[in-house]
């Protein structure tokens, strides 16, 4: 699976995008056999964060999700 990880206005180091590739890929392949490619964008308003997630399967379908929580992990 192909991954896009970026921040808008915030720094996303290596250690945030490996976390989110196994927490991702582990979740995703639990439900979907053969995703195609995802896109994570992460900001930040105040003290929150932001991350929005969208997920391109095989079968053509896309999932998206959106959370926010006071800690980027």
């Amino acid at each position: 699976m192909r991954y896009q990880i970026t921040g808008k206005q915030i720094d996303i180091g290596e250690a945030l995008q490996t976390h989110v590739k196994s927490e991702l890929g582990e979740t995703v392949e639990k439900y979907a056999q053969r995703p195609t490619d995802a896109a994570v964008i992460f900001s930040r308003v105040g003290h929150e964060y932001f991350c929005e997630a969208t997920i391109h399967l095989s079968t053509g379908l896309t999932a998206a999700a959106k959370g926010h929580a006071g800690e980027i992990y």
